[in-house]
């Protein structure tokens, strides 16, 4: 397994392109078939996908969760660390045959410390996902990947409901004593797709 911050340094310089907000899409299109060309190809044929601000409060929990489950062995899984990136993980998406995005979410009904797993087609519709620059973008980089020929075959995505985004450094006292249930929750994903996760049933 592979942990690995990368593609959130290239943030920066995404913005002085002026590709930030609604412009990741059209840039997105116009690139789309070199960015998989020029990819070196995923490492692992799973990923798991830790999405979201740690300077947001609990926008971080999907960060910290895929930065948990990383600390254990897991063969044949890439752990990435996606900021909020959006569009840009277009080329860590391709080719993968399976996707799993760790996330805080929004629900209609739901309320602060609840999990939501989301599966495949919801993921892939936008369903569940909070409309926010980074959940937008992510939408549009899996749309791109099924343009190019190179979607993942599983998508899904374990979240916990937010009780507070705002601008501060660190997670909630309720949604940090969540972080375990979503691992348990992404383990139990990872088996479902025949990943051999330690000490999981």
């Amino acid at each position: 397994m592979t942990a690995t911050t990368g593609p959130r340094e290239t943030t920066e310089a995404a913005e002085a392109g002026g590709l930030g907000g609604t412009g990741w899409a059209s840039a997105g299109a116009a690139v789309l078939r070199e960015a998989v060309s020029d990819a070196d190809g995923p490492d692992a044929p799973v990923l798991v996908l830790g999405i979201g601000n740690e300077l947001l409060g609990d926008d971080g929990v999907g960060v910290v969760a895929a930065r948990r489950l990383a600390s254990a062995a897991l063969p044949g899984v890439d752990v990435l660390d996606g900021g909020t990136l959006g569009l840009m993980l277009m080329p860590y998406l391709a080719g993968r045959r399976a996707v799993l995005i760790l996330d805080a979410v929004a629900t209609a009904h739901g309320r602060p410390g609840d999990l939501v797993v989301i599966p495949d087609g919801d993921v892939r519709r936008g369903h569940g996902v909070r409309a926010t620059a980074h959940d937008i973008g992510l939408v549009d980089a899996l749309a791109a990947t099924e343009l190019a020929g190179c979607a993942p075959r599983h998508v899904a995505l374990v979240g916990v409901v937010p009780e507070s985004i705002t601008d501060r450094w660190g997670l909630s006292v309720l949604l940090a004593s969540r972080v375990d249930a979503m691992v348990d929750a992404a383990r139990t994903v990872l088996t479902e797709w025949e990943v051999q996760v330690p000490g999981h049933a």
